[in-house]
C-alpha cells in the first residue's frame, strides 16, 4: 500500500527497514527515531519536528554514553535507592512537613510577617526539616546499603570484579549525594520563600546550607566505616545503634547550632575576616578527615593480603601538615593569647595521634609477598618511607616522630615570638612557656610513648597464643588507661593522709590529671620529679619496643614471581589499544 500511494504521487517507495534495499539488515536492530525517519516522506523530514527529534536523539546518545562512563556502584544504588518505598515515605513526608510548616510558620507569625523580619524564623524551621533525611536518613541508608551486601555476601560477587574498594566506597557516596541533591530541590522553594520574608540573606541561606550538605556527606562517610566493623549479621548491631544515636545526636546540634548562631548574631560574623579564617580552617579539616574516613573504609574492605596502610598513612601525614599550617598563621600575625595557641595545638595533635597509633599497633606484623615487593630500596627510602608501610612497630614510630615535630614546630613558634619583640611583654619565653607549655609537650609526649609502648609490648605477647587486631588494640589502651588513672585515684581516696590532698605524686601514672593540671596553670611542686621519672620510663618503654623497629627495618623488597610479570605484561598489551 505504501509502493502504491507513493507511485500515484510520483515519488520513489521508502524501502521497507528490512528489505534488501534497506541500510538495515533484519539482523540488525533499528534505532526507533531511525525507524520513523524511515517510514515518514521527505516533507515531514524537513519540518521541525524532525529537527526536534533529531536533537532529542543526540541528546539521548550523549545521556547514554555519560551513563556507561559513571561508576556502576553509582547506577546501581541510585536505582535502588530511588525506588525504594523508604524513599518514597521520606521524600513525601518532607514535601507535606514542608507544606504544612509553610501554613503553620505564616500562621503564628500572623501580621508581623509583613514587616520584613520573620524569615529567620521560618527559615530554622524549614533548616530542622531537611536536616532530618540529610543528617539520620541518608547517612544510615549509605551504613545500611554496605552492611546488607557483607550480610547477605553479596560484597564478595563484588570483590571479585574488576572494581577497586575506593570506587566502591566512591559509588555509595555519589548515591548519597543524589539522595541530598533530591531532598534539596524539595526545600528550596520554601527556602526562597524565607529570602522573600526578609530578616535573613542569602549568603547565610547559602552558608547554612553548606554546612548541613558536608555534615550529610561526613556522616555517611562515618555510616561506611561503620559497616566495615564487622561483616557478622549478629555483631552489627552494635555498630548500628552506635551510628543512629550519633546521627539523631547531630541532627540535634545542628538544630540548636542554627537557633544559637541567629541569636548570637551570627551574619554580622560575616563581615570580619577572622570568621572566614575559621571557616576555612574547619573545611581543610573536614576534608582531610573525610579523606582519612573513606581511605580507612576502603582499606578495611580490601582483601588482606593488600597493602592497606601506606595511603592511610600518607593521609594521616597530610592532615598533621594542614593543621601546622593553621597553627603557624596566628604566630605570624602576632596574636597575643600565643600560650593559649601552644596548648591547643599540641592537645588536638596528642589525642588524636595517640587514637590512632592505638590503631596502628594493631596491624599484624607480617608482611605479605604483594607488600614486600612495594617496599623501598635505597637506604634513605627504608628509613624514612618504611614507616608508611603495613606493621606495628612503623605505626608506633611514625606516632612518636609525628609528636616530636609537633613540639618542634611549638619551639619555633616561640622563637618567632621572641624574634618579634613582644614576647618578653607577655612573658610566654619566660614563666609561662618554661613552666606550662614546655612541660605538657615534654610528658604528654612521654605519656603517649608510654601507653602505646606498653599496649605493642601486650600485643606481641598476645600473639603468641591468639590472634589480636585492632580491636584487641583499642581495648588493651582503655584497660592500660583506666588502669594508670583509676586505681592511684582509689588509693588517694581511700588513704585518709591522702584523701583531702589535691595532686599527688601518686597521680604520676595518671596523664588525665597531670595535663589539666599544667592546662590550669598550676605550679606543682612535683614538677621537678614529673620531669624525670615520666621520661625516663618513656625512654625504658621504647628501648623495649626498638628491636621490633629494627626487625621492620631489615624488611627489603622481593623480586616478582615469573607469573605476576607475565600478568602485569599481558595486562598492559590488552590496554595499549584503549589507549591508542
Amino acid at each position: 500500500m505504501k509502493e502504491e500511494a507513493a507511485r500515484k504521487r510520483g515519488q520513489a517507495p521508502s524501502p521497507n527497514a528490512f528489505s534488501p534495499d534497506s541500510p538495515h539488515t533484519a539482523t540488525e536492530p533499528v534505532p526507533f527515531f531511525e525507524t520513523i525517519a524511515l517510514d515518514i516522506g521527505p516533507e515531514a523530514r524537513a519540518a521541525e519536528g524532525w529537527t526536534a527529534r533529531r536533537a532529542w536523539l543526540a541528546i539521548e546518545n550523549a545521556l547514554e554514553r555519560v551513563g556507561d562512563r559513571l561508576n556502576p556502584i553509582l547506577v546501581r544504588e541510585t536505582r535502588q535507592a530511588l525506588k525504594s518505598r523508604q524513599f518514597l515515605i521520606t521524600f513525601a513526608l518532607l514535601l507535606f512537613l514542608g507544606w504544612g510548616w509553610s501554613i503553620l510558620g505564616i500562621a503564628v507569625i500572623g501580621p508581623a510577617a509583613s514587616l520584613g523580619t520573620s524569615g529567620a524564623e521560618m527559615f530554622i524551621g524549614y533548616f530542622g526539616i531537611l536536616a532530618f533525611p540529610l543528617l539520620i536518613i541518608v547517612p544510615f541508608g549509605a551504613f545500611r546499603s554496605l552492611a546488607a551486601e557483607q550480610e547477605t555476601r553479596t560484597y564478595e560477587l563484588l570483590s571479585i570484579t574488576a572494581l577497586g574498594t575506593r570506587q566502591i566506597v566512591a559509588g555509595k557516596l555519589g548515591s548519597a549525594v543524589l539522595q541530598m541533591s533530591v531532598y534539596l530541590s524539595a526545600v528550596s522553594p520554601c527556602l526562597g520563600f524565607t529570602y522573600l520574608l526578609r530578616g535573613i540573606d542569602m549568603l547565610t541561606i547559602l552558608y547554612m546550607l553548606f554546612g548541613l550538605i558536608l555534615a550529610s556527606l561526613g556522616l555517611s562517610a562515618i555510616g561506611l566505616l561503620m559497616a566495615t566493623i564487622t561483616p557478622k549479621k549478629h555483631f552489627q548491631v552494635i555498630p548500628m545503634v552506635a551510628s543512629m544515636l550519633g546521627f539523631f545526636l547531630c541532627f540535634y546540634l545542628s538544630i540548636v547550632g542554627a537557633y544559637a548562631f541567629f541569636w548570637e548574631g551570627g551574619p554580622r560574623m560575616f563581615a570580619e575576616w577572622e570568621f572566614w579564617a575559621a571557616s576555612a580552617a574547619v573545611l581543610t579539616g573536614f576534608f582531610a578527615y573525610f579523606l582519612m574516613i573513606c581511605e580507612a573504609s576502603a582499606a578495611r574492605l580490601s582483601f588482606a593480603s593488600d597493602n592497606r596502610s601506606t595511603r592511610l598513612r600518607a593521609v594521616m601525614v597530610l592532615h598533621q601538615m594542614l593543621f601546622t599550617g593553621w597553627m603557624v598563621v596566628p604566630w605570624l600575625l602576632n596574636i597575643r593569647d600565643q600560650m593559649e595557641i601552644y596548648l591547643v595545638f599540641m592537645m588536638f595533635a596528642g589525642i588524636q595521634w595517640y587514637f590512632l597509633g592505638a590503631l596502628m599497633i594493631g596491624e599484624s606484623p607480617h608482611l605479605s609477598g604483594r607488600v614486600k615487593r612495594q617496599l623501598p630500596q635505597s637506604f634513605l627510602g627504608r628509613v624514612f618511607l618504611t614507616w608508611f608501610y603495613p606493621g606495628p612497630a612503623g605505626g608506633y614510630a611514625l606516632t612518636i616522630t609525628a609528636l616530636l615535630c609537633t613540639f618542634a614546630t611549638v619551639g619555633v613558634g616561640a622563637v618567632i615570638a621572641e624574634y618579634n619583640g613582644w614576647a618578653a611583654q607577655m612573658r610566654i619565653i619566660g614563666t609561662n612557656f618554661w613552666d606550662h607549655v614546655v612541660p605538657f609537650g615534654v610528658l604528654g609526649l612521654s605519656y603517649v610513648i608510654i601507653y602505646l609502648g606498653l599496649g605493642l609490648l601486650l600485643i606481641r605477647f598476645l600473639r603468641r597464643f591468639t590472634a589480636a587486631g585492632l580491636l584487641m588494640s583499642v581495648l588493651l589502651q582503655i584497660f592500660l588507661l583506666l588502669l594508670g588513672c583509676v586505681v592511684p585515684l582509689i588509693i588517694q581516696l581511700t588513704s585518709p593522709h591522702l584523701r583531702f590532698e589535691q595532686y599527688t605524686l601518686l597521680q604520676i601514672t595518671n596523664p588525665l590529671w597531670t595535663m589539666v593540671e599544667l592546662i590550669d596553670r598550676r605550679s606543682l611542686a612535683q614538677m621537678p620529679l614529673l620531669m624525670i621519672f615520666v621520661p625516663l620510663a618513656a625512654a625504658v618503654v621504647f628501648f623495649m619496643n626498638l628491636p621490633g623497629l629494627i626487625r621492620e627495618l631489615r624488611n627489603v623488597r622481593i623480586l616478582k614471581p615469573q607469573r605476576v610479570v607475565e600478568e602485569e605484561a599481558e595486562l598492559a598489551r590488552e590496554k595499549k589499544p584503549a589507549l591508542k
